[in-house]
């Protein structure tokens, strides 16, 4: 029997290394590719797939996003995040909302079919350590933690802009709406979140991935 797997990430070159590598193992079979959030969630829902090796920052839908929706959709496939970004707390937020494991885009191809292995044979990796379910709960805790699914789509959006370094005048002037608007917004994103100040929010988002940075940096627009 061959497991079935999908491979989501917006960088063809690194698809194409990947896929590469599943050639290497006779077990694997690459049943598709994505490259943006919406895509991925509707070949997961659609294929079935036993793996997804997942990006967290993709076009659209974030790689969190997507495992979200895809495990309140009914998916019960292994998803192993694949990240240039290494994040502790990032980690323990994929595998609370459903993650199978979380490494290193920059491991080599032994390394990566091993990873996948242990997560199709039902343990957890996290980062270099491979533990069992039972251990993970202890590892990552049981208690709820912040996420941002309290927020509005329009929060959502304006954390987006936040975190991007844009002022309120600024975000106003993109969205169409006043700047009061978007200050009764910015109280509401901090009070979910629980959160003193914008800075704090927007590192938040970045970390948890909940919004996707630019490849090239760009000068923040204004001060808030």
């Amino acid at each position: 029997m061959a497991y079935r797997v999908l491979i989501v990430d917006d960088h063809p070159l690194f698809r194409k290394g990947v896929r590469d590598t599943l050639l290497m193992e006779p077990g694997l079979q690459v049943v598709g590719e994505a490259s943006d959030g919406q895509a991925a969630l509707d070949m997961i829902l659609r294929l079935n797939p036993h793996l997804v090796l997942m990006d967290v920052h993709l076009p659209g839908l974030n790689g969190l996003d997507v495992i979200r929706q895809a495990r309140a959709q009914g998916f019960e496939g292994a998803i192993l995040v694949m990240t240039a970004y290494d994040s502790e707390e990032q980690m323990r937020h994929a595998i609370r909302i459903g993650a199978n494991g979380y490494c290193s885009k920059d491991a080599p191809p032994d390394v990566l079919l091993q990873n996948i292995r242990h997560v199709l044979s039902g343990r957890y990796l996290l980062g270099q350590r491979v533990v069992t379910a039972t251990e993970v709960r202890q590892i990552i805790g049981e208690a709820g933690e912040i996420d941002d699914r309290s927020l509005s789509p329009r929060e959502r959006e304006i954390l987006q802009y936040v975190a991007l370094g844009y002022s309120n005048k600024a975000i106003a002037e993109r969205l169409g709406i006043s700047q009061q608007t978007v200050k009764n917004h910015m109280t509401a994103i901090l009070r979910k979140l629980d959160l003193s100040d914008r800075t704090q929010a927007a590192i938040l988002a970045i970390r948890r991935g909940w919004v996707r940075l630019p490849e090239e940096p760009i000068a923040p627009e204004g001060k808030p």
